[in-house]
């Protein structure tokens, strides 16, 4: 009994240099893996992002290849820059081949469309379009902010697929692996869709 009695008033709590061993593994811990969560939680948002815009992709080329590359612009003249005034023809035929959760509406006040789902990064897909009247040709871009959730040429993710003479072609910009390769995409700080015609568009190789 006195034995357990010692034992008992001997019975410490942990000391100041094991409190401080226990912090310092755990801050290593810590810094080991949390880079290794944000990888895989970038990854994911890729993933997603690739995605919607296969879906994009899918809708976009059976569009042209039903329409030939025309028929996009209903106006009296052809649209030669970015600018393109029927949109809403454009985006009434993609819609047809769209999820509804991906479908397109006219942003509020723009010549630019903006999908009904959101991105991982909580912002909406924003399309392009220099579709012509009369011309054997027409481009349609999409484009995705990533993490910056900023169009501006910065961590942006693209897909653009184009229709010239009969031949339609898919690409995209910014994955880690990407369909394809695209020529001329702008530097940081200037947005896709104003590279999409004019001196140093952007085109498929």
């Amino acid at each position: 009994m006195k034995n357990l009695s010692l034992l008992k008033k001997r019975k410490k709590g942990f000391t100041l240099v094991e409190i401080l061993v226990v912090i310092v593994i755990i801050g290593l811990l810590f810094a080991i893996f949390v880079p290794r969560i944000d990888f895989a939680s970038n990854s994911a948002r890729e993933t997603g992002v690739k995605s919607d815009f296969r879906a994009f992709m899918l809708a976009t080329e059976q569009t042209m290849r039903e329409n030939a590359g025309l028929g996009f612009v209903t106006g009296a003249t052809a649209d030669s820059a970015t600018t393109n005034t029927n949109t809403t023809a454009v985006i009434g035929k993609l819609n047809q081949y769209l999820d509804p959760a991906l479908q397109l509406s006219v942003a509020s006040g723009t010549n630019k469309a903006l999908s009904a789902q959101l991105d991982p990064w909580n912002k909406q897909y924003q399309m392009v379009t220099n579709a012509k009247k009369g011309a054997n040709n027409c481009k349609i871009l999409f484009e995705c902010g990533g993490k910056d959730s900023a169009i501006d040429g910065n961590n942006d993710f693209i897909l653009l697929t184009t229709y010239t003479d009969g031949t339609i072609k898919s690409a995209t910009n910014g994955f880690s692996s990407n369909i394809g390769a695209i020529t001329n995409v702008p530097a940081a700080g200037t947005q896709a869709n104003t590279k999409l015609d004019g001196t140093g568009s952007m085109i498929i190789n």
